[in-house]
């Protein structure tokens, strides 16, 4: 069950989420955090330690650095110590190499770095805008230093030093984790301990991410042509020859909001992580009518096709761990059919308030509703149909995950499989073709009759596409929401066949069956008037 909070609790969480865990006031020994502060969304990552294992190069430790690039993460810089009471020779305890440090923002691309090396440096000179600030009283300078900074954490001594843990918490909205909500397990917690406090972080985050704004808008409207087929097909007896095509095409609207949160767990030195969660908040509308026209008899399967991809906003802990959403949406149109036949099949669905968790951290949630489908058919006079028509439109968000600097990649994809599938068996007296519209005037008409079976279903899937460590790897699987919906089943009219068809996998079998596309058994000339019929799943 999805954990839920109180508005007072909640109200109590938001001060939390938007106070900042890393003070820059004060010098991090043994402990050290940093903020996301880019306004494009919000984190903390904690590292905690020995009193050797974790230290302070910033000014608040008593540093002040020299030479250093911005832009570089492994590189050597020079600095001084500036007071001596705030606790400058805490990096050297039980040596300086090995231990990790917090870098002020003006110092290196990332926000902690390993030091493999600490010496006095050759060259002594202070710039001349920082001179007076460092000449002490007797007029003396301080020693110049050296540090080598790398990002090479698996070099890191943690048998001398002990391990460096790290416990991080993410959310594309600004302002939703500005700091733990969740206290992080102490040292020597049990990997169920850590469990529970990815979970725990995740429901807050869920909880709070309802009172704030800024989720990624999620836009596409297109007509996209999926499948064209022609063949010419020979002449039978004293009818012509004639060219039989087949097209496809699928008019797509998506359009909905997405936002998301993380939290992982591990160790820095070494590297490696143990735990990790995802949650992902989605509202959507899935909007698509797939067009169907052919003269042909067989089997139409257009594959996945891609129709539009756009990056959604990330987040990055430069150096420990990133993650970059992308937003994909596919379709897939089949049919099996032994005559010529127009149809237009819909679908509609509507997604309300989804939460959904990877790995499944307890059930996930939502409203998921399918519209009005609706279904337009043409069939042309004295010929019988038995067939099939199944859309499906697939939008994908996929998250790119790179954890401490490549040790661990993986993308999950969270898949919503929107499908629309229609079962028809029709027949049209050759002698006479009637216009139709409604299944009322359908029922009486004696020159056209059948059976339609309009069935939906829409299926949530989250998976990941590589191996993360020993969390989850590439067989992970999860249906986090599935269901079929029967939207209209209805005979009508003077038609001897009524047959229906029940379910995907039936849908899936003939299509093996009956692979590829051919010329009808007796060629015909397509019909000027044709019989026409709508229904609807409004009732």
């Amino acid at each position: 069950m999805v954990f839920r909070v109180s508005p007072l609790l909640i109200a109590a969480l938001l001060p939390l989420a938007a106070q900042a865990a890393n003070d820059w006031n004060k010098p991090c020994f043994g402990s050290c955090s940093w903020d996301i502060t880019t306004g494009k969304g919000s984190g903390t990552v904690q590292l905690t330690g020995t009193q050797s294992g974790v230290s302070d190069l910033t000014t608040a430790a008593g540093w002040t650095i020299l030479d250093c690039d911005s832009k570089k993460a492994d590189q050597d810089i020079r600095l001084v110590c500036h007071d001596t009471t705030k606790g400058c020779d805490h990096v050297t305890n039980d040596g300086a190499a090995g231990t990790v440090v917090r870098l002020p923002k003006s110092c290196g691309s990332v926000p902690f770095a390993l030091v493999t090396r600490h010496w006095v440096h050759q060259d002594q000179s202070i710039p001349a805008n920082k001179r007076a600030l460092l000449t002490r009283r007797d007029g003396s300078k301080p020693k110049v230093m050296g540090t080598t900074l790398s990002t090479a954490f698996a070099k890191g001594d943690h048998n001398s030093k002990g391990n460096v843990t790290m416990h991080l918490i993410g959310s594309s909205l600004p302002g939703a984790a500005g700091s733990f909500t969740q206290k992080p397990p102490t040292a020597g917690h049990s990997k169920r301990g850590l469990g529970s406090w990815i979970t725990k972080s995740l429901e807050d985050l869920d909880s709070v991410s309802k009172t704030l704004n800024g989720s990624a808008p999620l836009n596409f409207d297109k007509n996209v042509p999926l499948f064209d087929k022609s063949i010419s097909c020979p002449q039978k007896g004293k009818i012509p020859g004639f060219t039989g095509e087949a097209k496809v095409s699928l008019d797509a609207k998506v359009t909905g909001t997405v936002h998301y949160g993380v939290a992982a767990s591990g160790t820095l030195v070494p590297p490696k992580v143990e735990e990790f969660g995802l949650f992902v908040g989605l509202d959507m509308d899935l909007l698509g009518t797939l067009a169907l026209d052919t003269t042909l008899t067989g089997s139409i399967s257009t594959g996945t096709i891609p129709l539009f991809t756009t990056g959604i906003p990330g987040l990055d802990f430069p150096g420990l761990f990133s993650i970059g959403p992308t937003f994909t949406i596919n379709a897939e149109g089949t049919a099996t059919l032994d005559t010529d036949v127009t149809t237009n099949v819909d679908i509609d669905y509507q997604i309300k308030g989804a939460e959904l968790f990877f790995p499944p951290q307890g059930k996930s949630s939502g409203s998921f509703s399918p519209g009005d489908s609706n279904i337009q058919l043409s069939v042309s006079p004295g010929v019988t149909s038995h067939g099939q028509v199944a859309a499906h439109l697939i939008p994908t968000l996929s998250f790119g995950i790179n954890a401490l600097a490549g040790a661990a990649k993986a993308t999950i994809n969270l898949d919503v499989d929107g499908e629309a599938a229609v079962d028809l068996s029709l027949s049209a007296d050759a002698k006479k073709a009637t216009n139709v519209k409604g299944t009322a005037a359908a029922a009486s008409t004696s020159s056209f009759g059948g059976c339609v079976d309009i069935t939906s279903g829409l299926t949530v899937t989250a998976s990941a596409d590589a191996d993360f460590l020993s969390i989850f790897d590439k067989s992970t699987s999860v249906n986090l929401f599935q269901k079929s919906f029967d939207l209209f089943k209805k005979c009508f009219g003077s038609s001897a066949a009524r047959r229906t068809y029940t379910g995907r996998a039936e849908r899936e079998a003939l299509l093996a069956k009956r692979a590829g596309l051919s010329c009808p058994a007796s060629s015909f000339t397509k019909a000027a008037s044709i019989t026409k019929t709508k229904v609807s799943s409004k009732k």
